[in-house]
């Protein structure tokens, strides 16, 4: 049971390590978004934007590093991001003075709408030295649901390491 505990505390952990729109430091929601590539391609017809190349997005606490990042837009707003690389990367700071929550897949994707998170292939997520990997994840912000493994659709095993916490 004790176990069964442990991995809700290191679940509701990365619950942070999402794009900007999920929990952030308060002041993340309200700064400006910072996006930076080699190009950037707009298709009006698609509602798309795609950057690629070293593309950097940052949003107050939130930093995302990618190969390549596609923005699929609905109605001006925001619907799905993909975020691919080798691997493709994130750090938040869900508080301050809190760890920094950082993740890592071959391919993240974000839906706005749904406001479910996807780390897909070498999939990783970190807090404080704790762990969380597989080769995908899937985090639903609405549900309060992390799944990995077989759970997600995926079809590796899941390795969770826990550090233990002084208790001095």
């Amino acid at each position: 049971m004790l176990l069964n505990k442990r991995h809700m505390l290191l679940a509701l952990a990365v619950l942070v390590a999402a794009p900007p729109t999920i929990l952030a430091l308060p002041s993340d929601r309200n700064a400006p978004v910072e996006i930076e590539a080699d190009s950037a391609d707009i298709d009006q017809a698609s509602h798309t934007t795609t950057y690629r190349g070293n593309v950097k997005i940052r949003q107050g606490s939130m930093q995302l590093q990618a190969g390549k990042v596609v923005i699929t837009y609905n109605n001006r707003k925001p619907g799905k991001l993909i975020a691919t690389g080798k691997p493709a990367t994130f750090k938040q700071q869900p508080e301050k003075d809190k760890p920094w929550v950082t993740g890592q897949g071959q391919r993240i994707v974000y839906d706005f709408n749904s406001e479910e998170l996807i780390l897909n292939g070498d999939a990783v997520l970190t807090q404080n030295n704790d762990s969380f990997r597989s080769d995908r994840i899937v985090y639903d912000r609405v549900k309060a649901q992390l799944k990995a493994g077989a759970a997600a659709k995926g079809s590796e095993r899941v390795k969770v390491i826990i550090h233990p916490q002084n208790t001095q």
